[in-house]
């Protein structure tokens, strides 16, 4: 896997699948915050003890270094498409690409999340969003609004921080007809699952 000048190979890896135990690269700096080996196998094991996983059509959104894109196709997801907007990330979306067996399964899309919620013609069984933790309650609110909307009777699996990450007392919207069906904490993660009601 060529790795560009602004590429570092931390311990970041696929944890199981077809992939397991391939390792990915990540931007240097602070632009990409790649979800943890253990709060990525706890998600993963929640989705699979569902059985919402194989054959899924998998949307990651803010996506980084593609990492739970990657993770979803390793485990049987049959495609998967992964949203993100910095240079950096993706040409290492670009480059991790190269771990799966079959690169052409993951679809990487160039551009704002917001923009493609409202102009995607697909629909998927499990979407990701991982948005920037300085992302404000209300902000990250209109994201799970507009990502329901592209899973109808799916899954969004949201990332945000256990603690404000700003002076923002605003409790996080979300749309009525959709609830939170599992939460965990792990350390400064905590991680909810959004279900139709």
């Amino acid at each position: 896997m060529p790795y560009g000048a602004q590429m570092v190979a931390p311990g970041v890896r696929v944890i199981a699948g077809a992939a397991r135990g391939r390792r990915l690269v990540v931007p240097r700096g602070e632009l990409v915050r790649p979800t943890k080996d253990r709060v990525k196998a706890a998600i993963f094991s929640a989705l699979d003890s569902r059985g919402l996983l194989v054959d899924a059509v998998v949307l990651d959104l803010f996506a980084g270094s593609g990492a739970l894109g990657i993770e979803s196709l390793s485990r049987g997801a049959a495609a998967a498409t992964v949203v993100e907007r910095h240079g950096a990330a993706l040409e290492v979306i670009t480059a991790n690409r190269g771990v799966l067996d079959e690169p052409d399964r993951l679809r990487i899309h160039a551009g704002d999340v917001a923009a493609f919620l409202t102009s995607t013609r697909s629909t998927f069984d499990v979407v990701f969003c991982d948005p920037p933790y300085e992302m404000t309650n209300a902000a990250v609110g209109e994201v799970l609004a507009a990502a329901t909307t592209v899973a109808p009777g799916g899954i969004v699996v949201l990332e945000r921080p256990t603690r404000p990450q700003r002076d923002d007392s605003t409790e996080m919207p979300h749309p009525s007809d959709w609830r939170e069906s599992w939460r965990r904490s792990f350390g400064d993660t905590l991680v909810t699952f959004w279900t139709p009601s």
